[in-house]
Order: C-alpha cells, then sequence, then structure tokens
C-alpha cells in the first residue's frame, strides 16, 4: 500500500536550489517549486526517507506537518494545537524549536519561538500527563517553524544530522567545504564521471572525494 503524498522542504546551501530541483526530480518528487534558501517539493513518506538518503545537494530534509494564516502571537500558539504531535513523538522525548521569518509582523522571534514551543509542550502534557524536555544540543526531536507575512508554516526534522556530514572527513582545516556545497558546484559545472577531473585548488580534496562518492 502505497503512502499519502506528504509536503517537504529540502534545504540547501543559497545558489544550489535549481540543482536541487533537478536532483530531487530525477529521485521522483512531485510539484517541486525552488524558493530562497531550497526547494519544495511533495512525495510520499518513503520518498522523504530516500532523499536523505541520496540527496548529494541537500542540507536536511524537513516534512511539513502544519500550516495556518496567523497575525500574533497566540494565533503560533493555536497552530501547534492543530498538530497531532503525539504521533510525532512522546512526552518522554527531548524537543528543539527553530523558528526563521521572512517579512513577520511579529517583533520578537524568540517570543513566537516560546509560544510554539509551549503549544507542543501543553498538547502532549494534556494527552499524556508528562512533558517532553527541552534540548538544545543533542535533541530527540528538531522542529521548525517558518513565518511569512501572513502564515506560520511547521516542519519535523527528518535528517537529525546535517546531510552534508558524509561521515567520511576525520579532521578538517580552517573554513572547510561543505561536501554537499562540493557536490551542488560539480552539479552547477555539468561534470559527469566519464570525464577527467582536475581541481589545481584541491585543498582538502572534498570536490574530488564528492566526485568520486
Amino acid at each position: 500500500m502505497t503512502s499519502r503524498l506528504q509536503s517537504y522542504f529540502a534545504v540547501c546551501p543559497g545558489g544550489l536550489e535549481a540543482a536541487l530541483a533537478d536532483e530531487l526530480d530525477a529521485l521522483g518528487a512531485r510539484e517541486v517549486r525552488e524558493e530562497g534558501g531550497g526547494v519544495a517539493f511533495g512525495g510520499t513518506r518513503e520518498l522523504g526517507y530516500a532523499v536523505n538518503l541520496h540527496s548529494r545537494i541537500a542540507s536536511r530534509v524537513l516534512w511539513q506537518v502544519g500550516r495556518r494564516g496567523y497575525t500574533n502571537e497566540q494565533h503560533l500558539y493555536d497552530a501547534t494545537q492543530e498538530v497531532r504531535w503525539q504521533d510525532l513523538m512522546s512526552a518522554q522525548q527531548t524537543l528543539r524549536v527553530d523558528v526563521t521569518a521572512s517579512r513577520s509582523p511579529l517583533k520578537s522571534l524568540e517570543f513566537a519561538m516560546l509560544r510554539i514551543k509551549d503549544g507542543i509542550v501543553d498538547r502532549l502534557r494534556t494527552l499524556s500527563g508528562a512533558r517532553p524536555s527541552i534540548d538544545r544540543q543533542d535533541p530527540d526531536v528538531r522542529v521548525f517553524a517558518y513565518l511569512d507575512g501572513r502564515t506560520v508554516t511547521l516542519y519535523v526534522d527528518l535528517s537529525g544530522e546535517p546531510l552534508f556530514k558524509r561521515g567520511w572527513r576525520a579532521d578538517k582545516g580552517e573554513a572547510p567545504l561543505k561536501e554537499n556545497l562540493a557536490a551542488g558546484l560539480l552539479a552547477l559545472s555539468g561534470w559527469t564521471p566519464d570525464v577527467p577531473l582536475y581541481d589545481p585548488f584541491c585543498g582538502s580534496g572534498t570536490i574530488v572525494i564528492e566526485a568520486a562518492s
């Protein structure tokens, strides 16, 4: 049985949105739409997992779990009450909430974050009698909220560690090139594996390692 269509947002370095959109299209994503800092797309739950596994360019994959209009902080709290958080996490897990905004009418993103956090915690406490703890360093569940001028969109992070951390770099020098940025540069260049690759400024070799991966 195929799972129903979900909405996702894949975050990427600025300037790589078009390359990421092409990659997502090749992976079978639907309704692919470039936005600043990433690409929105639709697909099954299985596709969301597959993008985490196969994307070379995305930094992380966010699963959209809520969306509604707002004009004040109470509306942000109300938006959390429309999400079945009990299906996404338990009160025994730790939580982190991050908020970003563009043209938001709210004066304090810190207070906006607190209201969203309160809404999630209160819903779980009402249902279970317990509340999740907040962990800013290593949370079990990470929630992202994006505020534009009129709408709040709530996401759950599907990636955990950023996807550019491929696991092969034992050490790094100053200002290392992120692996997904190197992969994006290769995609923008149009390079293919049948063409010899020469990088005269290889540094720690991130671009050539990504090409060989």
